[in-house]
């Protein structure tokens, strides 16, 4: 996997020996509100999956996002195998309460994606609860669109947005 860079972030490739950083992000219920990680073994467990799942896949990856300003972690963006049927690859988002709102997500995200596309993933999905305004707006943001319908993902109904590669 590759360290990608934006204007104010630098965002490497999440590894086993980033638990702390994941944990911090993942055990936060004002983040991650739909089943954040109580323990540490939870994130440890979760971590493992997350690399596993896109292990020898060209594109795809979770990466660590880190503000250059001041050298946090704060968050997370990823390009993953989705829940869907049918296959497809889904880019998610995931920061720190306090750093969301100015932009971090979408600049990271547009990253990922950009990474994604340049490496021959021909468009990509997000499965947002439609509630959560936040990241529907990021979403649009990234210039996806949703679908009509909805699938129950962690017993909550969620919306498809979707954005086609450029190329």
């Amino acid at each position: 996997m590759t360290t990608l860079a934006t204007t104010r972030h630098t965002l490497r490739p999440l590894t086993p020996g980033d638990l702390a950083d994941f944990h911090a992000v993942w055990s936060d219920p004002e983040v991650i509100w739909w089943g954040h990680s109580e323990t540490m073994q939870a994130s440890a467990e979760l971590l493992a999956g997350f690399l596993e799942r896109t292990a020898d896949h060209p594109g795809l990856g979770w990466w660590l996002v880190t503000l250059d300003a001041i050298g946090e972690v704060i968050g997370d963006v990823a390009i993953d195998p989705s829940p869907l049927p049918n296959g497809e690859i889904e880019i998610g988002w995931h920061f720190k309460t306090a750093h969301q709102g100015r932009g971090h997500a979408t600049e990271a995200a547009a990253a990922a994606r950009d990474h994604a596309f340049a490496a021959g993933i021909d468009h990509l999905v997000a499965t947002i609860v439609p509630a959560n305004a936040r990241s529907v707006a990021l979403a649009e943001r990234l210039g996806m669109r949703r679908r009509p319908g909805t699938f129950v993902r962690a017993g909550l109904n969620h919306g498809v947005w979707e954005v086609r590669s450029p190329a």
